[in-house]
């Protein structure tokens, strides 16, 4: 891997470093802003500050902004569907076969259908895995860095109307939140590289562990086995499968090595993780920010891509500019590669979030969730009709696991109550 590549990683940190300081003076306290709690018959008053507390009639002991708070990271509030870093305002109150029908238009009527967002969500997913072997294609005729960039200026553009909705107490969180969009965007990029789409996909898919590990760092949150059995449960899947994907070797040789491009795309899961997290914490408080948040996210990459593409120095030799905005849709000899940038940067990346987003407040956000986890499934398909990629022994069983440590994040405490309360009960009688 050349050395521009790791510098642009470096840089990267170097501006979330920046920004974080920034993001840190600006966030409030609490994950939810005081209007959310009235909305949710919490009884915070809006007189009162961020420090002091408010006796519940309802609790014995001296109430206190961190037991609300706990409370509600809890139980998403009423009205508010979260899946996979986006939250969105909720329409979903269970599917009622004598429920009206919508006269306004064949999207409505779609929209309020059981099956509609459901199908919507899952083409969603297939679009997104598309992604990682279109990426591969891109990279085979381009440099990384002219066609990630290309990809996100197109998504920029096409999401530049929502940049100016974006709520001003947003601003610095959602750079923050886009600088480590573009840590995952172009570690996959890199990725891809030397590793194959599938392999990259189901690697991406370990943000099951990094968004847990930040809501325990940074909203210090109870991780227990009490508390978050099914974080514990994913974890475990996550790490046996990676560990089978990167490590197992089906044919008996030994192991198999791990090169910079496998830990390129286990920088991707951070990246996007990190991403997911801090999109989800200040959408929960402003579900309606879903398109401008993203907007920003996908400039923000724009600009570190176009960074990128200066250190990567391609720019700069001779007949370089057939890589560049427009002339890459004119030049015949790299015709499918630009047809796989205007598709992902239009398509999967700014039209996909406009649909995904339509569709969650349609779905229960479990249901929603994994729906969306099969994404690494796509991509593995898609590598295989379009790549002629094959899988072994070690694809297979790793991929699996990854895919189930998704579906088990998607659980709830109480689903594991048979086997807390049983040993709960072993512990009571034992001497």
């Amino acid at each position: 891997m050349r050395k521009e590549n790791f510098k642009l990683v470096g840089l990267l940190f170097a501006l979330m470093g920046r920004s974080a300081n920034a993001f840190s003076t600006r966030m409030i306290p609490s994950s939810r802003p005081q209007n959310l709690s009235n909305r949710n018959g919490l009884g915070a008053s809006t007189s009162t500050s961020a420090t002091d507390t408010v006796q519940d009639e309802t609790v014995d002991s001296p109430a206190s902004i961190v037991y609300y708070d706990q409370f509600l990271d809890n139980s998403i509030p009423d009205g508010v569907v979260c899946a996979r870093g986006v939250c969105v305002l909720s329409d979903y109150d269970g599917f009622d076969d004598d429920e009206e029908e919508s006269e306004n238009s064949l999207v409505d009527s779609v929209l309020n259908s059981y099956l509609g967002p459901r199908l919507m969500l899952a083409g969603a997913s297939i679009l997104y895995g598309t992604n990682f072997p279109l990426g591969a294609i891109m990279n085979d005729a381009l440099p990384p860095s002219a066609a990630t960039c290309a990809r996100m200026v197109l998504a920029a553009v096409a999401l530049s109307p929502f940049l100016p909705k974006l709520s001003p107490s947003l601003s610095g969180s959602a750079i923050l939140c886009g600088c480590f969009t573009a840590l995952g965007y172009t570690t996959q990029s890199l990725a891809l590289v030397d590793v194959s789409p599938a392999t990259v996909a189901f690697l991406g898919a370990a943000t099951v562990i990094v968004c847990p590990t930040l809501e325990a760092l940074v909203d210090k949150k109870p991780m227990g086995i009490s508390e978050a059995p099914q974080t514990w449960l994913a974890a475990t899947l996550c790490i046996l499968g990676v560990g089978v994907l990167e490590l197992y070797d089906p044919s008996g040789a030994g192991m198999l090595e791990v090169g910079w491009g496998d830990a390129l795309a286990i920088l991707q899961a951070i990246g996007f993780g990190t991403s997911f997290f801090l999109t989800e914490r200040m959408m929960r408080g402003q579900p309606d920010q879903a398109l401008p948040i993203t907007a920003v996210q996908v400039s923000v990459t724009a600009f570190i891509c176009m960074l990128w593409c200066f250190a990567d120095g391609w720019m700069f030799q001779e007949g370089s500019s057939i890589y560049a905005l427009p002339n890459l849709f004119f030049e015949p000899s790299i015709g499918i590669a630009a047809g796989a940038i205007a598709w992902t940067g239009l398509i999967t990346t700014a039209v996909n979030r406009f649909v995904e987003t339509t569709s969650l407040g349609k779905v229960a956000s479990a249901e929603a969730s994994v729906i969306l986890a099969t994404e690494p499934l796509f991509a593995a398909l898609f590598a295989s009709l379009w790549l002629s990629e094959t899988f072994g022994a070690n694809d297979y069983i790793g991929g699996a696991l990854i895919v189930a440590a998704c579906l088990a994040n998607t659980l709830k405490p109480g689903d594991f109550s048979f086997l807390l309360n049983a040993e709960k009960d072993k512990d009571a009688f034992s001497p």
